[in-house]
């Protein structure tokens, strides 16, 4: 949905995009979702503690700035 946002609101096309849950889904993996990848293949913890956060507000909270994946 985020293209499509950046398509009709802003009129930013994206090309030659990689779609890592598409291609999750196409090799058939147990899950399509990047915090698994990142496990799976980096052996990476994403914290998803901030992830539905309001990133337009600045300045970021200190928690928002400091967070590593």
């Amino acid at each position: 949905m985020d293209i499509e946002w950046l398509q009709k609101d802003f009129g930013i096309y994206v090309v030659n995009l990689f779609d890592t849950g598409q291609a999750s889904k196409f090799l058939k993996f147990p899950s399509a979702a990047l915090a698994y990848l990142l496990k799976e293949y980096c052996k990476v913890n994403a914290n998803k503690e901030y992830q539905r956060a309001d990133w337009r507000i600045r300045p970021l909270t200190r928690g928002m700035s400091s967070k590593k994946i």
